[in-house]
C-alpha cells in the first residue's frame, strides 16, 4: 500500500435519528496525533466514541472532526388520542339527536383538528444508538480521508524515489572522484619537488599522501549515507507509519553529507556536496508530511 501524506479532507453525509448530519474530517501535517472534535449542542455524549473512531484509522497529524445537524428529519412519531375522539364522536351524535339532524360519519374526522387530538411526539434515540450512527458516519468521512491520503502519499513516495536516485548518483560520483582526488594529490606533490628541485624519499612522500587520504577520506560517510537512502527507500513501500523514521533518516543524511563536505579539498567533491545537500534538504520537507 506504501506511504500515506498526512493531509487530507473526507466527508459523509446521514441519519442520525430524526436528523440529517454532516461529516467533515480534514488532517494536516502535526508531529503527533492530535485530534479535535466539534459536535451540536447536547452531543457531547458522543465524543469518545468519536475520538476512538479516529485513532484506530489515523496515527499522525492534526485533524478536526465537524459534526453538523443540517436540520430536523421526521418530526416523530404521530399520537391520536383515540378515547378524545369517541368522547366527541358521541358528543357529536348527541347534538345531532337533540336537534333532530341526521347524524354522518364522515364529518367525525373534523375532530381531528381539535387541540389535543392529534400530537407529534419527538422520537426517541438512545445515546448509544446515536453514537453508533454517527460513528458510521465518522468511519464514512475518515474512509475518505484516507483515500485522499493514500493518493498523495504515492505522489510524495514518487517525488522521494527521484531525490533518492539523485542522491545515489551523486554519492557514487563522489567516490569515484575522491579515489582519484588522492592519486591528483600526490602527482601535484611530485610536480612541486621537481619544480623545487630537491630530493625527497620516496617512502616520506608515500607518508604525506597516505596522512592527506587519511584526513581527507569519506568512505565511512559515504557508505553511511547509502545505508540511509537504502533504508529510506525501504520504508517508502510500508504500509505502517513511518513519518518519524524517515524523519530520523534524514537527519542522519543531513550529517554524513555535511561532515563530507567539511572533509572534501576537492572543488568537484565540494560542489556535488552542494547539490546533495539541497537534495536531503527536499527529502526533508516531503518527510514531514508522511504520516
Amino acid at each position: 500500500m506504501g506511504i500515506r501524506s498526512m493531509t487530507g479532507f473526507g466527508r459523509a453525509e446521514g441519519r442520525v435519528g430524526p436528523y440529517d448530519v454532516v461529516v467533515e474530517v480534514k488532517s494536516v501535517n502535526h508531529r503527533f496525533l492530535e485530534v479535535a472534535v466539534r459536535l451540536p449542542r447536547d452531543w457531547s455524549f458522543a465524543e469518545p466514541a468519536v475520538r476512538n473512531a479516529v485513532r484506530e484509522r489515523v496515527h499522525r497529524g492534526r485533524l478536526d472532526i465537524i459534526v453538523s445537524q443540517a436540520g430536523e428529519g421526521a418530526l416523530g412519531q404521530v399520537h391520536v388520542d383515540w378515547g378524545l375522539v369517541d368522547e366527541l364522536i358521541e358528543a357529536d351524535r348527541a347534538l345531532c339527536a337533540k336537534l333532530g339532524v341526521p347524524f354522518d360519519p364522515r364529518a367525525a374526522r373534523q375532530w381531528l383538528t381539535f387541540p389535543g387530538v392529534v400530537t407529534v411526539r419527538p422520537a426517541t434515540l438512545s445515546e448509544n444508538e446515536a453514537s453508533a450512527s454517527l460513528v458510521g458516519l465518522v468511519h464514512e468521512a475518515l474512509d475518505a480521508l484516507v483515500a485522499m491520503r493514500e493518493r498523495e502519499g504515492r505522489d510524495l513516495a514518487q517525488a522521494c524515489a527521484t531525490y533518492l536516485d539523485d542522491l545515489a548518483a551523486h554519492a557514487s560520483a563522489v567516490r569515484e572522484r575522491a579515489k582519484a582526488s588522492v592519486a591528483a594529490y600526490r602527482e601535484v606533490l611530485l610536480a612541486r619537488v621537481e619544480e623545487i628541485g630537491v630530493s625527497v624519499d620516496p617512502s616520506r612522500l608515500a607518508q604525506e599522501v597516505a596522512l592527506v587520504a587519511e584526513r581527507v577520506a569519506i568512505d565511512e560517510e559515504l557508505v553511511r549515507l547509502e545505508a540511509h537512502l537504502a533504508a529510506f527507500r525501504s520504508d517508502l513501500a510500508r504500509s505502517e507509519p513511518v513519518g518519524r523514521r524517515l524523519d530520523f533518516l534524514v537527519q542522519e543524511m543531513h550529517r554524513e553529507v555535511n561532515t563530507l563536505a567539511a572533509k572534501s579539498q576537492d572543488r568537484e567533491i565540494s560542489s556535488r556536496a552542494v547539490e546533495m545537500k539541497a537534495l536531503v534538504e527536499k527529502l526533508r520537507e516531503q518527510a514531514q508530511n508522511v504520516e
